[in-house]
């Protein structure tokens, strides 16, 4: 029986009763002045503050019956807390016993006794530690155990804390099996917030470091899983990130006590340690920041993982026939297999995904680079649309050879004003052009053949006298 509402700070072992008003919780004792009077008993009425709650009653203080009666304990159920004479535990099974009681009579009827049934309740004591795992376990009667409130989280120890988590991810893996995803991902979320914070010191003994590390590597790595199908990129990859800071210290300390009893006692290869585990928390970091648009940082983790898969494939972290560990291995590295082709298949993806924005980039920036040509081109024509108009109306006037001549200088210039053409084609033709300049005698051609033929006849008056003599 489990309650998450507040308590009053009193007794250390608060027992569950039934009273006339339905059951209560004994949450202090107070003893009086007198030795010879009974001491008075603060019970929390819990079933009446439920049938209030129903009602729609509020009430901001706890119904309290002060009583020095000794009601009788609650009916002990499967998990219960219970106090027993050897100290606090927990039931684990329930056994039934028969009693023959042949040959003997009831004291009072004088009846002979006939078969009778009893309860007896399996308990593994909690307030005892022995050494490694080994737990104090016994049988008992229902006259022999008393039903307490469970711990609150605030009140166990580290190992307390451990084993409840432990027995919250059972359940939660229930809830992620029926696709109850978001169910699912709070008690996750839970198991880690539970173990999160315990503050160790010399009574924690390794088994208890060992179920920590196997904790909180599991729930983070489970609650990602959670997040990616509920498409909660951001939560996803800090679930995975957090399990594998923690995987890749473990793997420094490898050889140590905590790395030890992981491998023996909890039954984790280093296959499943360092391999199938930190290929998941990989994986599901790529799925996130693919979905975020980091195709290279995806890429970068499935390179990471695929390291991961040719170390304990076929490289040194292999396990050989004959070694401890060796069936747990071979079935780890079945696992990472499967593991390796959801890689194949993931990196397919984002290779593909990533050429398509590639792609739209590129058409993106050609589009935006013929846009301008464009313009340039529509500019271009436009001015020297506009410079020939303007030409051809101040020419009206002008006699024919000065208007040829004027025009072919005019279209020259034109051509000089065009510095921005479409290509590197008519920029060459343009150079080309002003380049080409009309030589120097066309403009005094007259005056050439005016002297030429002067000097012919002074030449033919010489020959001529130079004859005569």
């Amino acid at each position: 029986m489990s309650f998450t509402s507040d308590y009053y700070i009193g007794d250390k072992d608060q027992y569950l009763i039934e009273t006339p008003y339905g059951k209560g919780l004994i949450t202090k004792t107070r003893t009086q002045n007198d030795s010879n009077k009974p001491s008075i008993q603060e019970i929390r009425l819990l079933e009446w503050e439920k049938a209030a709650q129903v009602s729609n009653i509020s009430s901001r203080r706890p119904t309290i019956l002060y009583s020095t009666t000794k009601y009788e304990s609650v009916s002990p159920k499967l998990g219960d807390d219970v106090m027993t004479p050897y100290g606090r535990g927990t039931i684990i099974q329930e056994v039934s016993v028969r009693l023959l009681n042949k040959g003997k009579v009831d004291p009072i009827t004088n009846e002979p006794l006939g078969e009778r049934k009893l309860i007896k309740y399996h308990v593994q004591i909690t307030s005892w530690k022995l050494a490694g795992r080994s737990r104090v376990k016994c049988y008992l009667f229902a006259n022999q155990v008393k039903v307490v409130r469970k711990k609150t989280l605030m009140e166990m120890n580290a190992e307390e804390r451990v084993e409840f988590a432990m027995k919250q991810k059972k359940g939660a893996s229930i809830l992620f099996a029926e696709k109850k995803y978001q169910t699912a991902l709070n008690v996750y979320a839970g198991c880690i917030e539970a173990v999160r914070y315990i503050q160790h010191d010399m009574n924690n003994d390794n088994e208890c470091r060992a179920d920590l590390i196997d904790v909180m590597v599991t729930c983070s790595n489970n609650a990602a899983t959670c997040c990616i199908q509920l498409k909660q990129w951001e939560e996803a990859f800090k679930y995975a990130k957090n399990a594998l800071i923690l995987l890749t210290a473990l793997f420094g300390k490898r050889g140590g006590k905590i790395h030890s009893i992981l491998n023996k006692d909890n039954g984790h290869c280093d296959a499943k340690l360092f391999g199938e585990w930190r290929i998941k928390s990989r994986i599901i970091m790529a799925t996130a920041l693919f979905e975020k648009e980091g195709y290279d940082l995806a890429l970068e983790e499935l390179r990471l993982a695929r390291e991961h898969i040719s170390y304990y494939v076929a490289g040194d972290g292999t396990s050989k026939e004959g070694d401890s560990d060796y069936k747990a291995a071979k079935a780890s590295v079945s696992r990472i297999r499967n593991q390796e082709r959801e890689i194949m298949r993931l990196k397919s993806k984002i290779t593909e995904k990533k050429k398509e924005v590639l792609k739209i980039e590129r058409a993106r920036a050609q589009a935006m680079f013929r846009e301008t040509k464009q313009e340039a081109v529509q500019a271009n024509g436009s001015s020297v649309t506009e410079e020939q108009s303007s030409f051809t109306e101040s020419t009206n006037n002008v006699p024919k050879a000065k208007t040829e001549s004027s025009q072919n200088s005019k279209e020259t210039s034109i051509k000089k004003k065009v510095s921005f053409a479409a290509n590197l084609e008519e920029t060459r033709e343009i150079q080309e052009e002003e380049e080409e300049e009309d030589p120097w005698y066309e403009e005094h051609i007259e005056a050439i053949i005016v002297l030429g033929l002067g000097a012919l006849a002074f030449g033919s008056f010489l020959f001529a006298r130079k004859s005569l003599r």
